[in-house]
């Protein structure tokens, strides 16, 4: 298959966007002698005319012909075998041209394995860049810039894609969504972020093979949904979670409280964390995953709490814990949130009834806690969200300010 060649006249990526660490990776392996391309992602930002997070490239040099190329680099990774090239401020991530394996029989040093449902295991094996670009998940990631004549190739037809903003799975999206049920969320993430549609056939795909999600890596689960909050259109992605039944997957304890017949105003409390979470990403601000995290499920952990008041005749403060370390402990048996993150989670959450008393010896104890500004700004936002508790707000802000 030959692919669309868009010559440098005719196409806005130029060299002064691309970082100088990527172009000394590019240039070094041309003048080794290999192909060098930038890859994937940032191509298509420099496309969009967006800056690139990072540059990655793909080459023909294996990864070891590529670690003698470059002292500074080091080889990680098993399942996806990786060269990283060091620079003083930036990693430049160096992938071989990869190919799916034809039927393999074992999953040796080089193989692409698979499991009986279909989930990619281990993929390891070389190949073409034609190969390499029909492989990936959406067409507009499968983009080259090619730095031995600035030009832009395009297997996939991800520049038509571009300028239509559309979100299209290279293959069949029943397919690639069972190899890789991650791939749903990355595409949730693309549409919200640069503001496409996915394309009619892979959300018919994605709300059937959502539930896959459930047997994907913890880990991972993790690393993407942090993604899904820290990329600037949180809002978007949960409302196109809803919409693909994706979300209901992911946190099914939220999801059928968020379908309980009072759950538009549920519903609202999630819009309106995700709003604020997108307001600070947007103002630069760096907020712990924990706090994303206890804003995330702390209306549902006040539900919970109140029928534990009632069930189990527990203090407000003594339920609320409880139903957050139910709740957390359930959620880690499918997403492997990190042990510090999780006890943060939990001293914001037990913190809550505390900033219901405005006075006390405990007072100063509380405003010297390590969680205490994580702590304060989800008991602000609760008030500002629920109308609940104003007065307290503005005495515990006065005594913020004083210390």
């Amino acid at each position: 298959m030959d692919p669309n060649i868009i010559a440098r006249p005719d196409h806005v990526v130029s060299r002064k966007q691309i970082s100088s660490a990527a172009l000394k990776v590019l240039y070094g392996l041309k003048d080794a002698g290999y192909t060098a391309y930038l890859a994937g992602g940032g191509v298509r930002d420099l496309l969009l005319k967006r800056n690139p997070k990072d540059f990655d490239v793909a080459t023909n040099a294996t990864p070891e012909e590529v670690k003698k190329t470059f002292r500074n680099c080091r080889l990680i990774g098993r399942r996806f075998r990786l060269a990283h090239v060091y620079f003083r401020n930036e990693i430049i991530e160096v992938a071989t041209f990869r190919a799916p394996s034809p039927e393999p029989e074992t999953c040796g040093e080089n193989c692409h394995c698979v499991s009986e449902e279909g989930l990619v295991l281990r993929d390891n094996v070389f190949g073409t860049p034609e190969e390499d670009a029909l492989r990936r998940d959406f067409t507009i990631n499968a983009l080259f810039y090619n730095i031995a004549d600035f030009s832009i190739i395009d297997y996939a037809d991800g520049l038509k894609d571009l300028q239509q903003k559309i979100i299209r799975v290279i293959g069949d999206p029943d397919v690639r969504f069972t190899e890789d049920p991650v791939r749903i969320l990355r595409a949730l993430r693309f549409a919200a972020t640069l503001g496409f549609d996915i394309e009619p056939a892979a959300k018919k795909a994605a709300r059937e093979q959502a539930e896959r999600l459930e047997g994907c890596s913890s880990s991972r689960l993790y690393e993407e949904i942090l993604k899904l909050m820290h990329c600037g259109k949180a809002e978007q992605v949960f409302m196109l979670s809803c919409e693909l039944q994706v979300f209901e997957h992911l946190f099914p304890e939220i999801g059928a409280w968020l379908k309980a017949p009072d759950g538009e105003g549920k519903t609202h409390w999630m819009q309106k964390t995700f709003k604020q979470i997108d307001r600070w990403r947007h103002a630069g601000i760096d907020i712990n995953p924990a706090l994303l995290f206890a804003l995330f499920f702390g209306e549902y952990h006040e539900w919970v709490a109140e029928h534990l008041m009632k069930s189990e005749n527990l203090s407000h403060a003594e339920a609320l814990t409880e139903a957050t370390h139910r709740h957390i402990g359930q959620l880690c048996d499918r997403i492997r949130i990190p042990k510090a993150v999780t006890a943060h989670i939990a001293s914001i959450m037990a913190a809550q009834p505390r900033f219901l008393k405005m006075s006390g010896k405990n007072t100063n104890r509380m405003l010297r806690h390590r969680d205490f500004l994580d702590a304060f700004l989800y008991f602000k936002f609760a008030a500002r969200t629920t109308g609940r508790h104003e007065k307290e707000l503005i005495w515990w802000d006065e005594q913020r300010k004083n210390r």
